[in-house]
Protein backbone atom coordinates (compact mmCIF):
# COMPACT_ATOMS: atom_id res chain seq x y z
CA UNK A 1 0.00 0.00 0.00
CA UNK A 2 1.34 3.32 -0.90
CA UNK A 3 0.50 7.24 0.64
CA UNK A 4 -2.47 8.54 -0.97
CA UNK A 5 -0.29 12.13 -0.91
CA UNK A 6 2.76 11.17 -1.85
CA UNK A 7 2.57 7.63 -3.64
CA UNK A 8 5.58 6.20 -0.93
CA UNK A 9 5.70 2.66 0.46
CA UNK A 10 3.92 2.10 3.94
CA UNK A 11 5.55 1.19 6.67
CA UNK A 12 4.82 0.08 9.93
CA UNK A 13 4.20 3.88 11.07
CA UNK A 14 0.81 5.35 11.31
CA UNK A 15 3.01 8.33 9.40
CA UNK A 16 4.06 8.47 5.70
CA UNK A 17 7.71 8.61 5.38
CA UNK A 18 7.81 10.99 2.63
CA UNK A 19 5.66 13.47 3.59
CA UNK A 20 4.54 12.71 7.27
CA UNK A 21 0.65 12.82 6.26
CA UNK A 22 -1.24 10.80 9.10
CA UNK A 23 -2.38 7.38 7.10
CA UNK A 24 -4.10 6.22 10.11
CA UNK A 25 -7.89 6.16 8.31
CA UNK A 26 -6.36 4.94 5.31
CA UNK A 27 -4.34 1.52 6.92
CA UNK A 28 -7.67 1.06 8.51
CA UNK A 29 -8.81 0.72 5.38
CA UNK A 30 -6.59 -1.32 3.89
CA UNK A 31 -6.68 -4.04 6.85
CA UNK A 32 -10.91 -3.71 6.08
CA UNK A 33 -9.82 -4.51 2.69
CA UNK A 34 -8.10 -7.48 3.33
CA UNK A 35 -10.66 -8.62 6.04
CA UNK A 36 -12.96 -8.91 3.36
CA UNK A 37 -10.93 -10.45 0.86
CA UNK A 38 -9.94 -13.29 3.37
CA UNK A 39 -13.98 -13.82 3.40
CA UNK A 40 -14.38 -14.05 -0.09
CA UNK A 41 -11.32 -16.25 -0.37
CA UNK A 42 -12.86 -18.80 2.57
CA UNK A 43 -16.58 -18.15 0.76
CA UNK A 44 -14.41 -19.37 -3.21
CA UNK A 45 -12.79 -22.55 -1.13
CA UNK A 46 -15.99 -24.22 -0.16
CA UNK A 47 -17.82 -22.53 -3.58
CA UNK A 48 -19.90 -20.40 -2.41
CA UNK A 49 -19.01 -18.15 -5.17
CA UNK A 50 -22.13 -15.56 -5.03
CA UNK A 51 -20.93 -14.86 -1.21
CA UNK A 52 -17.30 -14.56 -2.45
CA UNK A 53 -18.07 -12.45 -5.15
CA UNK A 54 -20.22 -9.90 -2.57
CA UNK A 55 -17.34 -10.17 -0.40
CA UNK A 56 -14.46 -9.14 -2.99
CA UNK A 57 -16.64 -6.30 -4.28
CA UNK A 58 -16.87 -5.01 -0.76
CA UNK A 59 -12.97 -5.43 -0.64
CA UNK A 60 -12.53 -3.43 -3.75
CA UNK A 61 -14.85 -0.53 -2.87
CA UNK A 62 -12.34 -0.36 0.62
CA UNK A 63 -9.32 -0.37 -1.69
CA UNK A 64 -9.61 -0.92 -5.41
CA UNK A 65 -6.20 -1.62 -5.84
CA UNK A 66 -5.99 -4.53 -3.76
CA UNK A 67 -4.69 -6.78 -6.61
CA UNK A 68 -5.29 -9.71 -4.78
CA UNK A 69 -8.77 -9.55 -4.26
CA UNK A 70 -9.51 -8.15 -7.82
CA UNK A 71 -7.41 -11.31 -9.00
CA UNK A 72 -9.76 -13.91 -7.10
CA UNK A 73 -12.86 -11.73 -8.03
CA UNK A 74 -11.67 -12.58 -11.83
CA UNK A 75 -11.04 -16.26 -11.05
CA UNK A 76 -14.73 -16.27 -9.42
CA UNK A 77 -16.08 -15.00 -12.27
CA UNK A 78 -14.34 -17.10 -14.67
CA UNK A 79 -15.47 -20.37 -12.40
CA UNK A 80 -19.21 -19.21 -12.89
CA UNK A 81 -18.78 -18.88 -16.72
CA UNK A 82 -18.57 -15.14 -16.95
CA UNK A 83 -14.99 -14.59 -18.73
CA UNK A 84 -15.33 -11.45 -20.21
CA UNK A 85 -15.84 -9.89 -16.34
CA UNK A 86 -12.89 -11.91 -14.95
CA UNK A 87 -10.90 -10.73 -17.80
CA UNK A 88 -11.82 -7.31 -16.96
CA UNK A 89 -10.69 -7.89 -13.34
CA UNK A 90 -7.02 -8.99 -14.80
CA UNK A 91 -6.67 -6.53 -17.00
CA UNK A 92 -7.23 -3.52 -14.01
CA UNK A 93 -5.12 -5.53 -12.23
CA UNK A 94 -2.52 -5.67 -14.47
CA UNK A 95 -2.76 -2.18 -14.69
CA UNK A 96 -2.81 -1.84 -11.24
CA UNK A 97 0.30 -3.97 -10.41
CA UNK A 98 2.81 -4.32 -13.78
CA UNK A 99 4.94 -6.05 -12.17
CA UNK A 100 5.32 -9.36 -10.56
CA UNK A 101 1.28 -10.28 -10.85
CA UNK A 102 -0.94 -13.39 -10.94
CA UNK A 103 -2.83 -11.90 -13.23
CA UNK A 104 -0.42 -12.09 -16.16
CA UNK A 105 -0.70 -15.64 -16.05
CA UNK A 106 -4.63 -15.47 -16.19
CA UNK A 107 -4.24 -13.55 -18.94
CA UNK A 108 -2.06 -15.25 -20.67
CA UNK A 109 -3.69 -18.82 -20.49
CA UNK A 110 -6.97 -16.83 -21.98
CA UNK A 111 -5.13 -15.45 -25.41
CA UNK A 112 -3.10 -18.36 -25.87
CA UNK A 113 -6.47 -20.40 -26.18
CA UNK A 114 -8.31 -18.16 -28.58
CA UNK A 115 -10.27 -20.98 -30.02
CA UNK A 116 -12.13 -21.22 -26.24
CA UNK A 117 -11.84 -17.69 -25.98
CA UNK A 118 -13.95 -16.90 -28.91
CA UNK A 119 -16.35 -20.25 -28.08
CA UNK A 120 -16.69 -18.15 -24.39
CA UNK A 121 -17.71 -14.99 -26.37
CA UNK A 122 -19.98 -16.55 -28.74
CA UNK A 123 -21.92 -18.17 -25.77
CA UNK A 124 -22.34 -14.77 -24.24
CA UNK A 125 -24.04 -13.44 -27.33
CA UNK A 126 -26.50 -16.39 -28.05
CA UNK A 127 -27.49 -15.95 -24.05
CA UNK A 128 -28.39 -12.40 -24.70
CA UNK A 129 -30.44 -13.56 -27.46
CA UNK A 130 -31.99 -16.05 -25.70
CA UNK A 131 -33.15 -13.35 -22.92
CA UNK A 132 -34.79 -11.25 -25.73
CA UNK A 133 -36.02 -14.44 -26.82
CA UNK A 134 -37.93 -15.04 -23.28
CA UNK A 135 -39.07 -11.20 -23.78
CA UNK A 136 -40.66 -11.76 -26.83
CA UNK A 137 -42.04 -14.79 -25.33
CA UNK A 138 -40.19 -17.34 -27.79
CA UNK A 139 -39.91 -20.02 -25.30
CA UNK A 140 -38.59 -22.84 -28.17
CA UNK A 141 -35.87 -20.58 -29.83
CA UNK A 142 -35.08 -19.40 -25.75
CA UNK A 143 -34.59 -23.19 -24.97
CA UNK A 144 -32.49 -24.24 -28.47
CA UNK A 145 -30.44 -21.30 -27.90
CA UNK A 146 -29.58 -22.07 -24.09
CA UNK A 147 -28.95 -25.74 -24.70
CA UNK A 148 -26.06 -24.55 -27.45
CA UNK A 149 -24.96 -22.29 -24.20
CA UNK A 150 -24.61 -24.93 -21.82
CA UNK A 151 -23.08 -27.24 -24.41
CA UNK A 152 -20.04 -24.62 -24.83
CA UNK A 153 -19.58 -22.96 -21.85
CA UNK A 154 -20.54 -25.45 -19.33
CA UNK A 155 -19.66 -23.24 -16.29
CA UNK A 156 -22.22 -20.46 -16.69
CA UNK A 157 -24.56 -20.76 -14.02
CA UNK A 158 -26.99 -17.70 -15.09
CA UNK A 159 -27.54 -20.12 -18.44
CA UNK A 160 -28.45 -23.46 -16.00
CA UNK A 161 -31.14 -21.01 -14.03
CA UNK A 162 -32.52 -19.40 -17.17
CA UNK A 163 -33.07 -22.86 -19.04
CA UNK A 164 -34.50 -23.89 -15.56
CA UNK A 165 -37.17 -21.52 -15.29
CA UNK A 166 -38.03 -21.94 -18.58
CA UNK A 167 -38.89 -25.75 -17.77
CA UNK A 168 -41.03 -24.83 -14.63
CA UNK A 169 -42.69 -22.34 -16.53
CA UNK A 170 -43.34 -25.62 -19.14
CA UNK A 171 -43.79 -27.40 -15.48
CA UNK A 172 -41.29 -29.74 -16.60
CA UNK A 173 -39.71 -30.36 -12.84
CA UNK A 174 -37.71 -33.23 -13.15
CA UNK A 175 -35.30 -31.67 -16.01
CA UNK A 176 -35.44 -28.23 -14.29
CA UNK A 177 -34.09 -29.99 -10.92
CA UNK A 178 -31.22 -31.53 -12.65
CA UNK A 179 -30.28 -28.18 -14.40
CA UNK A 180 -30.15 -26.93 -10.88
CA UNK A 181 -28.01 -29.65 -9.12
CA UNK A 182 -25.26 -29.22 -12.02
CA UNK A 183 -25.70 -25.18 -11.04
CA UNK A 184 -25.83 -26.08 -7.49
CA UNK A 185 -22.35 -27.82 -8.18
CA UNK A 186 -20.61 -24.61 -9.49
CA UNK A 187 -22.29 -22.40 -7.34
CA UNK A 188 -22.63 -23.91 -4.12
CA UNK A 189 -25.17 -20.97 -1.92
CA UNK A 190 -26.56 -19.27 -5.03
CA UNK A 191 -29.77 -17.76 -4.00
CA UNK A 192 -31.33 -17.67 -7.35
CA UNK A 193 -30.42 -21.22 -7.75
CA UNK A 194 -31.65 -21.94 -3.90
CA UNK A 195 -34.87 -20.49 -4.72
CA UNK A 196 -35.70 -22.19 -7.63
CA UNK A 197 -34.95 -25.45 -5.56
CA UNK A 198 -37.81 -24.47 -3.28
CA UNK A 199 -40.38 -23.82 -5.30
CA UNK A 200 -40.03 -27.15 -7.42
CA UNK A 201 -39.70 -28.39 -4.16
CA UNK A 202 -43.43 -26.82 -3.39
CA UNK A 203 -44.79 -27.86 -6.40
CA UNK A 204 -44.00 -31.55 -6.62
CA UNK A 205 -43.82 -31.83 -2.96
CA UNK A 206 -40.89 -34.21 -3.27
CA UNK A 207 -37.41 -32.43 -1.93
CA UNK A 208 -34.25 -32.58 -3.37
CA UNK A 209 -31.23 -34.65 -2.25
CA UNK A 210 -28.09 -32.30 -3.50
CA UNK A 211 -25.82 -34.72 -1.38
CA UNK A 212 -24.34 -37.28 -3.78
CA UNK A 213 -23.72 -39.60 -1.17
CA UNK A 214 -26.92 -40.07 0.04
CA UNK A 215 -27.97 -41.73 -3.54
CA UNK A 216 -27.63 -45.32 -2.33
CA UNK A 217 -30.05 -44.97 0.71
CA UNK A 218 -32.40 -43.32 -1.76
CA UNK A 219 -32.08 -46.34 -4.43
CA UNK A 220 -32.93 -48.69 -1.24
CA UNK A 221 -35.76 -46.50 0.16
CA UNK A 222 -37.51 -47.03 -3.17
CA UNK A 223 -37.16 -50.96 -3.84
CA UNK A 224 -38.93 -51.00 -0.17
CA UNK A 225 -41.52 -49.14 -1.55
CA UNK A 226 -41.86 -50.97 -4.52
CA UNK A 227 -42.09 -54.76 -2.52
CA UNK A 228 -45.22 -53.63 -1.08
CA UNK A 229 -44.28 -52.36 2.73
CA UNK A 230 -44.55 -48.81 3.61
CA UNK A 231 -42.29 -47.66 6.06
CA UNK A 232 -42.50 -44.38 8.18
CA UNK A 233 -41.50 -43.13 11.66
CA UNK A 234 -44.47 -42.47 14.69
CA UNK A 235 -42.32 -40.93 17.43
CA UNK A 236 -39.06 -42.77 17.50
CA UNK A 237 -40.86 -46.14 16.40
CA UNK A 238 -40.73 -47.42 13.36
CA UNK A 239 -43.83 -48.45 11.70
CA UNK A 240 -43.94 -50.68 8.81
CA UNK A 241 -47.46 -51.18 7.08
CA UNK A 242 -48.44 -53.62 4.33
CA UNK A 243 -50.05 -51.86 1.61
CA UNK A 244 -51.69 -54.49 -0.09
CA UNK A 245 -54.96 -56.55 1.46
CA UNK A 246 -55.87 -59.86 -0.16
CA UNK A 247 -59.20 -61.38 0.08
CA UNK A 248 -60.15 -64.75 -1.58
CA UNK A 249 -63.70 -64.72 -1.54
CA UNK A 250 -66.57 -65.09 -4.49
CA UNK A 251 -68.22 -61.96 -3.39
CA UNK A 252 -65.12 -60.35 -3.64
CA UNK A 253 -63.79 -62.04 -6.88
CA UNK A 254 -67.13 -60.78 -8.53
CA UNK A 255 -67.02 -56.83 -6.65
CA UNK A 256 -63.08 -57.36 -8.38
CA UNK A 257 -64.57 -58.04 -11.73
CA UNK A 258 -67.08 -55.21 -11.41
CA UNK A 259 -64.60 -52.59 -10.01
CA UNK A 260 -62.08 -54.02 -12.63
CA UNK A 261 -64.42 -53.47 -15.92
CA UNK A 262 -65.40 -49.81 -14.45
CA UNK A 263 -61.48 -48.99 -13.75
CA UNK A 264 -60.90 -50.25 -17.32
CA UNK A 265 -64.09 -47.55 -18.35
CA UNK A 266 -62.47 -45.11 -16.34
CA UNK A 267 -58.94 -45.37 -17.54
CA UNK A 268 -60.20 -45.75 -21.21
CA UNK A 269 -62.01 -42.57 -20.81
CA UNK A 270 -59.82 -40.61 -18.51
CA UNK A 271 -56.46 -41.95 -19.21
CA UNK A 272 -56.27 -43.33 -23.08
CA UNK A 273 -58.33 -40.35 -24.86
CA UNK A 274 -56.43 -37.55 -22.94
CA UNK A 275 -53.28 -39.57 -24.22
CA UNK A 276 -54.50 -39.34 -27.94
CA UNK A 277 -55.14 -35.94 -27.57
CA UNK A 278 -51.72 -35.52 -25.66
CA UNK A 279 -50.07 -37.39 -28.47
CA UNK A 280 -51.38 -35.19 -31.11
CA UNK A 281 -50.62 -31.99 -29.33
CA UNK A 282 -47.44 -33.47 -28.55
CA UNK A 283 -47.00 -34.23 -32.71
CA UNK A 284 -48.13 -30.69 -33.36
CA UNK A 285 -45.73 -29.09 -31.02
CA UNK A 286 -42.72 -31.11 -31.84
CA UNK A 287 -43.52 -29.91 -36.08
CA UNK A 288 -43.44 -26.20 -34.70
CA UNK A 289 -40.02 -26.92 -32.69
CA UNK A 290 -38.83 -28.60 -35.77
CA UNK A 291 -39.73 -25.57 -37.82
CA UNK A 292 -37.94 -23.22 -35.15
CA UNK A 293 -34.92 -25.31 -34.94
CA UNK A 294 -34.94 -25.05 -38.86
CA UNK A 295 -35.60 -21.52 -38.92
CA UNK A 296 -32.73 -20.53 -36.23
CA UNK A 297 -30.82 -22.95 -38.46
CA UNK A 298 -31.22 -20.93 -41.51
CA UNK A 299 -30.70 -17.75 -39.53
CA UNK A 300 -27.20 -18.77 -38.07
CA UNK A 301 -26.57 -19.66 -41.90
CA UNK A 302 -27.35 -16.24 -43.05
CA UNK A 303 -25.33 -14.49 -40.48
CA UNK A 304 -22.54 -16.51 -41.93
CA UNK A 305 -23.22 -15.56 -45.33
CA UNK A 306 -23.61 -12.02 -44.18
CA UNK A 307 -19.80 -12.70 -42.18
CA UNK A 308 -18.70 -13.35 -46.12
CA UNK A 309 -19.83 -10.97 -47.63
CA UNK A 310 -18.69 -8.61 -45.12
CA UNK A 311 -15.05 -10.49 -46.24
CA UNK A 312 -15.65 -10.28 -49.56
CA UNK A 313 -16.26 -6.24 -49.32
CA UNK A 314 -13.04 -5.63 -47.40
CA UNK A 315 -11.40 -7.78 -50.04
CA UNK A 316 -12.63 -5.23 -52.71
CA UNK A 317 -11.78 -2.21 -50.46
CA UNK A 318 -8.37 -3.67 -50.44
CA UNK A 319 -8.13 -4.15 -54.11
CA UNK A 320 -9.25 -0.69 -54.30
CA UNK A 321 -6.48 0.36 -52.42
CA UNK A 322 -3.67 -1.30 -54.35
CA UNK A 323 -5.88 0.09 -57.42
CA UNK A 324 -5.41 3.56 -56.29
CA UNK A 325 -1.76 2.82 -55.25
CA UNK A 326 -0.78 1.24 -58.36
CA UNK A 327 -2.64 4.09 -60.79
CA UNK A 328 -0.98 6.72 -58.50
CA UNK A 329 2.63 5.07 -58.92
CA UNK A 330 1.35 5.24 -62.97
CA UNK A 331 1.08 9.02 -62.51
CA UNK A 332 4.56 9.62 -60.96
CA UNK A 333 5.96 7.50 -64.05
CA UNK A 334 4.35 9.39 -66.35
CA UNK A 335 5.34 12.24 -64.44
CA UNK A 336 8.89 11.45 -64.52
CA UNK A 337 8.18 11.17 -68.29
CA UNK A 338 7.48 14.29 -68.96
CA UNK A 339 9.94 15.66 -66.84
CA UNK A 340 12.43 14.32 -68.77
CA UNK A 341 10.88 15.56 -72.35
CA UNK A 342 11.33 18.94 -70.77
CA UNK A 343 15.24 18.36 -70.12
CA UNK A 344 16.04 17.22 -73.32
CA UNK A 345 13.72 20.10 -74.54
CA UNK A 346 16.25 22.30 -72.86
CA UNK A 347 13.60 23.25 -70.23
CA UNK A 348 15.80 22.60 -67.49
CA UNK A 349 14.49 25.26 -64.90
CA UNK A 350 11.17 23.57 -65.23
CA UNK A 351 12.05 20.01 -65.14
CA UNK A 352 13.97 20.71 -61.89
CA UNK A 353 11.03 22.38 -59.70
CA UNK A 354 8.48 19.40 -61.24
CA UNK A 355 11.60 16.58 -59.96
CA UNK A 356 11.53 18.39 -56.60
CA UNK A 357 7.86 17.20 -56.10
CA UNK A 358 8.30 13.96 -56.91
CA UNK A 359 9.91 11.20 -54.42
CA UNK A 360 12.07 8.59 -55.27
CA UNK A 361 10.15 5.88 -53.04
CA UNK A 362 7.84 5.08 -55.60
CA UNK A 363 10.02 3.87 -58.16
CA UNK A 364 12.09 1.12 -58.48
CA UNK A 365 14.47 -0.47 -61.43
CA UNK A 366 14.90 1.58 -64.38
CA UNK A 367 12.68 4.40 -63.35
CA UNK A 368 14.50 4.93 -60.11
CA UNK A 369 17.36 5.25 -62.30
CA UNK A 370 16.10 7.56 -64.74
CA UNK A 371 14.92 9.72 -61.13
CA UNK A 372 18.77 9.54 -59.95
CA UNK A 373 20.12 10.45 -63.53
CA UNK A 374 17.37 13.45 -64.13
CA UNK A 375 18.02 14.59 -60.24
CA UNK A 376 22.09 14.59 -60.96
CA UNK A 377 21.60 16.67 -64.17
CA UNK A 378 19.01 19.14 -62.97
CA UNK A 379 21.54 19.91 -60.03
CA UNK A 380 24.10 20.39 -62.27
CA UNK A 381 21.68 22.89 -64.57
CA UNK A 382 20.54 24.25 -61.61
CA UNK A 383 24.09 24.97 -59.86
CA UNK A 384 25.09 26.28 -63.26
CA UNK A 385 21.84 28.84 -63.18
CA UNK A 386 22.32 30.10 -59.69
CA UNK A 387 25.79 30.32 -59.88
CA UNK A 388 25.97 32.82 -62.57
CA UNK A 389 22.91 34.77 -61.47
CA UNK A 390 24.88 35.01 -57.95
CA UNK A 391 28.14 36.40 -59.42
CA UNK A 392 26.57 38.74 -61.90
CA UNK A 393 24.71 40.10 -59.19
CA UNK A 394 27.41 40.28 -56.84
CA UNK A 395 30.05 42.29 -59.66
CA UNK A 396 26.92 45.10 -59.59
CA UNK A 397 27.31 44.61 -55.83
CA UNK A 398 23.43 43.60 -55.58
CA UNK A 399 24.97 41.95 -52.39
CA UNK A 400 21.73 40.92 -51.35
CA UNK A 401 20.47 39.33 -54.55
CA UNK A 402 23.74 37.97 -54.77
CA UNK A 403 23.62 35.66 -51.18
CA UNK A 404 19.76 34.75 -52.50
CA UNK A 405 21.04 33.02 -55.74
CA UNK A 406 24.30 31.77 -54.36
CA UNK A 407 22.80 30.04 -51.34
CA UNK A 408 20.46 28.39 -54.23
CA UNK A 409 23.54 27.19 -56.08
CA UNK A 410 25.26 25.71 -53.10
CA UNK A 411 22.15 24.17 -51.88
CA UNK A 412 21.38 22.44 -55.08
CA UNK A 413 24.74 20.69 -54.81
CA UNK A 414 25.01 19.15 -51.50
CA UNK A 415 27.57 16.79 -52.31
CA UNK A 416 30.10 19.38 -53.33
CA UNK A 417 30.43 17.56 -56.89
CA UNK A 418 30.24 20.59 -58.91
CA UNK A 419 34.06 22.20 -59.67
CA UNK A 420 32.48 25.84 -58.89
CA UNK A 421 31.10 24.97 -55.79
CA UNK A 422 34.48 26.57 -53.99
CA UNK A 423 33.80 29.63 -55.73
CA UNK A 424 30.03 29.53 -54.59
CA UNK A 425 30.63 29.01 -51.00
CA UNK A 426 33.38 32.20 -51.24
CA UNK A 427 30.90 34.73 -53.52
CA UNK A 428 28.17 33.69 -50.71
CA UNK A 429 30.34 34.46 -47.89
CA UNK A 430 31.62 37.78 -49.05
CA UNK A 431 28.06 38.79 -49.77
CA UNK A 432 27.39 37.78 -46.37
CA UNK A 433 30.18 39.77 -44.92
CA UNK A 434 29.40 43.25 -47.04
CA UNK A 435 25.99 42.99 -46.04
CA UNK A 436 26.79 43.08 -42.11
CA UNK A 437 25.43 39.59 -42.07
CA UNK A 438 28.64 38.30 -39.92
CA UNK A 439 26.72 34.82 -38.39
CA UNK A 440 26.27 33.96 -41.70
CA UNK A 441 29.04 34.67 -42.96
CA UNK A 442 31.43 33.13 -40.49
CA UNK A 443 29.14 29.95 -40.73
CA UNK A 444 30.02 30.13 -44.94
CA UNK A 445 33.35 30.52 -44.30
CA UNK A 446 34.03 27.87 -41.36
CA UNK A 447 32.34 25.18 -43.64
CA UNK A 448 35.55 27.02 -46.23
CA UNK A 449 38.00 26.11 -43.73
CA UNK A 450 36.11 22.33 -43.03
CA UNK A 451 35.67 21.35 -46.70
CA UNK A 452 39.08 22.83 -48.38
CA UNK A 453 41.61 23.22 -45.64
CA UNK A 454 44.19 23.88 -48.61
CA UNK A 455 42.39 27.41 -48.59
CA UNK A 456 41.83 28.11 -45.08
CA UNK A 457 44.23 30.83 -44.89
CA UNK A 458 42.35 32.87 -47.65
CA UNK A 459 38.83 33.61 -45.54
CA UNK A 460 40.97 33.14 -42.09
CA UNK A 461 41.36 37.29 -41.78
CA UNK A 462 37.42 37.84 -42.48
CA UNK A 463 35.74 34.97 -39.59
CA UNK A 464 34.71 37.43 -36.65
CA UNK A 465 36.42 35.87 -33.82
CA UNK A 466 39.95 36.70 -35.65
CA UNK A 467 39.16 40.34 -36.58
CA UNK A 468 40.02 42.53 -34.37
CA UNK A 469 38.55 45.63 -34.94
CA UNK A 470 35.37 43.47 -36.99
CA UNK A 471 34.46 46.57 -39.14
CA UNK A 472 33.83 46.18 -42.59
CA UNK A 473 35.22 49.38 -44.13
CA UNK A 474 38.70 48.06 -43.20
CA UNK A 475 38.99 45.39 -45.87
CA UNK A 476 37.82 46.65 -49.55
CA UNK A 477 38.22 43.44 -51.89
CA UNK A 478 34.39 42.35 -53.01
CA UNK A 479 34.78 38.86 -53.70
CA UNK A 480 37.68 36.96 -52.27
CA UNK A 481 38.87 39.95 -50.01
CA UNK A 482 41.68 37.76 -49.90
CA UNK A 483 43.87 41.25 -49.34
CA UNK A 484 44.64 40.35 -45.59
CA UNK A 485 45.70 36.61 -45.98
CA UNK A 486 48.41 37.80 -49.21
CA UNK A 487 52.02 37.93 -48.11
CA UNK A 488 53.35 38.42 -51.58
CA UNK A 489 52.18 41.25 -54.39
CA UNK A 490 50.26 38.35 -55.75
CA UNK A 491 48.47 35.17 -55.01
CA UNK A 492 47.11 31.92 -56.97
CA UNK A 493 43.96 30.24 -55.01
CA UNK A 494 43.92 27.22 -57.25
CA UNK A 495 40.69 28.16 -58.93
CA UNK A 496 41.18 30.62 -61.89
CA UNK A 497 40.83 33.21 -59.41
CA UNK A 498 44.06 35.73 -59.50
CA UNK A 499 44.55 37.53 -55.98
CA UNK A 500 46.46 40.71 -55.70
CA UNK A 501 47.90 42.64 -52.55
CA UNK A 502 45.39 44.97 -51.04
CA UNK A 503 47.93 47.92 -51.01
CA UNK A 504 47.54 48.35 -54.51
CA UNK A 505 46.40 51.46 -56.08
CA UNK A 506 42.50 51.93 -57.30
CA UNK A 507 43.84 51.82 -61.16
CA UNK A 508 45.84 48.31 -60.19
CA UNK A 509 43.70 45.27 -61.00
CA UNK A 510 43.17 43.02 -57.55
CA UNK A 511 41.07 40.39 -58.74
CA UNK A 512 39.71 38.85 -62.15
CA UNK A 513 36.77 36.78 -62.62
CA UNK A 514 37.14 33.27 -64.23
CA UNK A 515 33.74 33.14 -65.40
CA UNK A 516 33.49 36.54 -67.07
CA UNK A 517 37.18 37.25 -67.97
CA UNK A 518 36.93 40.80 -66.40
CA UNK A 519 38.87 42.77 -63.97
CA UNK A 520 38.51 45.03 -61.00
CA UNK A 521 39.99 47.00 -58.63
CA UNK A 522 40.61 47.17 -54.74
CA UNK A 523 37.17 48.95 -54.74
CA UNK A 524 35.57 46.64 -57.55
CA UNK A 525 35.66 48.87 -60.19
CA UNK A 526 35.80 47.12 -63.59
CA UNK A 527 39.44 48.01 -65.35
CA UNK A 528 39.21 47.84 -68.97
Amino acid sequence: MKCIYCNTPLGASDYCSGCGADITIQKRIGRISNLLYNEGLEKARVRDMEGAITCLKRSLKFYKANTDARNLLGLCYYETGEAVAALCEWVISKNLQPEDNLADYFIDQMQNNKNKLDSINQTIRKYNQSVMYCREDNEDMAIIQLKKVISRNPRLVKAYQLLALLYMKRQEYSRSRRLLKKAIQIDATNTTTLRYLQEIETATGKGTNLNRRHKRYEKEGEEEQVSGTLRYLSGNEMIIQPTTFRDSSTIATFINIILGILLGGAIVWFLIVPASRQNANDNANRQVTEANAKLASVQVQAEELQEEIDGYEEQIAEAEEDRDAALAKVDSYDELLAIADLYVSGDESEAAEQLLELSSDVFEGNALSLYESLSSAVSASLFTEYYNAGTTAYVQKDYETAAENLAKAVEADPNREQSKHYDALLYLGMAYYYLGDRDSADEIFNQIIEYYPSNASVVQGYISSSSSDGDTSTNTLDLSGLGDAATDVTADTGDDITIYDDTATSSEVVWTDPTTGLSYDASGNVIN
